[in-house]
């Protein structure tokens, strides 16, 4: 069968696409992931079937200072808004031969194309946030508190209102110019028939409160070739053993304004340190005895041998971290890396979440402390790292795809 899988944003969002992907080929079917161009080459050496798509995802967010000002968010909104122009102009011609769509992260017109090209679609959606709940805020509305229900559901509300001036209203100009009907509401669209939510119901079950259909598999994790790097090896193996820093795809130039605070509360605690290897960062900070930077190095095995891992909350580094069974301090940036901070706290699988705003040396240094020397968060990350089952999680994720094939 003939599956194109399409995705737009940041390595998170690629990763367990490409995961997805090559599950499926190995599963014999004909599957292609459309993606960012800059992604390209990166799939390509991974063995995955890949076309780029779109616009240079990595060169536009490399562009800010930092994510959380009103110039990027308004930036962020012009950017998807050509995005979906992209979409809808050469997408028709790319899956009208596919037997499936799946979509994610910001294709956001995937769902309407699909619709006039009379082709399946399914949406793959990697945390439970994106569903309205009165369990939990609209994404934009950043908090690390549990707010009441009341709000909660305001915010969906609003945010509903709101957007029939912006990506409502472009699908159904859309729409209106194939002779579809009109959308009342996008996300629902988008979302689609029995989405496929690909996160641990561990670390975020979906609330019982959901109206749209779906099913709940687990987050695609990317098995990589072991990476053999001696002098990490050295440095993991030293007690204590260290804790890993890093903040995935948030802009480098603002990642690298906290290597110093990082540093400095993990030697607070006599604690060594590794960092994602960041052009720039100053030769004051350079690999030593305490600090070790790397590259590129595969999470899901690093992880497991690390006693904490500091992040932004981003969907894939908060389920690797989870299914390592390693504590988690979250530092969210935006969006739902807030939602996924609160979930970490109450699940008990790390401190309550360091918003990147508020983020000082002895914030961190505290909340670090607490991840290393409370012995119920330790305890619940072992157990949700025994609870997590990665492969299970794909083979559920291939099983959902196909009855959808099955499906007449």
């Amino acid at each position: 069968m003939k599956i194109i899988l399409a995705t737009s944003g940041s390595r998170g969002d690629v990763q367990p696409m490409i995961a997805i992907c090559l599950a499926l080929t190995a599963s014999g079917h004909d599957a292609v992931l459309l993606g960012p161009p800059e992604k390209a080459s990166w799939a390509a050496r991974l063995g995955c079937p890949y076309q780029g798509f779109g616009a240079d995802v990595s060169a536009f967010i490399d562009g800010f200072q930092n994510a959380k000002t009103l110039r990027s968010s308004l930036a962020f909104v012009s950017f998807v808004r050509k995005e979906l122009d992209v979409q809808f102009r050469w997408l028709p011609d790319i899956i009208g031969q596919a037997d499936l769509v799946l979509g994610s992260s910001l294709m956001f017109g995937l769902a309407s194309v699909a619709e006039t090209r009379k082709v399946k679609y399914r949406y793959i959606a990697f945390t439970p946030q994106l569903f309205p709940s009165r369990f939990h805020p609209f994404p934009t509305l950043q908090t690390h508190n549990t707010l009441p229900c009341f709000i909660n559901k305001m915010s969906w509300k609003t945010a509903e209102l709101l957007d029939r001036f912006n990506i409502t209203f472009l699908i159904n100009r859309y729409r209106k110019k194939h002779g579809l009907d009109r959308v009342s509401n996008a996300l629902d669209h988008i979302l689609g028939k029995n989405t496929i939510v690909a996160a641990d119901k561990e670390i975020a079950e979906m609330p019982g409160d959901v109206k749209q259909t779906w099913v709940q598999t687990g987050y695609p994790h990317l098995e990589l070739s072991p990476e053999q790097v001696p002098a990490l090896d050295r440095f993991i193996e030293n007690n204590p053993r260290p804790v890993y820093a890093g903040f995935g795809s948030m802009p480098a130039k603002d990642q690298k304004k906290i290597v110093p605070i990082l540093i400095k509360a993990a030697g607070n605690l006599g604690r060594r340190i590794i960092l994602p290897q960041l052009h720039g960062v100053s030769t004051e900070y350079a690999a030593g005895e305490d600090v070790f930077f790397i590259r590129d190095y595969p999470h899901l095995q690093l992880f497991p041998k690390l006693d904490a891992v500091i992040h932004h909350g981003g969907a894939g580094t908060t389920a690797t971290a989870g299914a390592s069974g390693v504590p988690q301090v979250i530092v969210p940036h935006i969006l739902d890396q807030y939602y996924h901070g609160r979930r970490i706290f109450l699940s008990r699988l790390g401190p309550k979440p360091v918003p990147r705003a508020a983020l000082t040396e002895s914030r961190l240094t505290a909340a670090l402390e607490q991840c290393l020397s409370d012995p119920a968060i330790r305890q619940a990350a072992k157990k949700t790292g025994q609870a997590i089952n990665p492969k299970k999680s794909l083979e559920c994720i291939v099983e959902a795809i196909e009855k959808s094939l099955r499906r007449e």
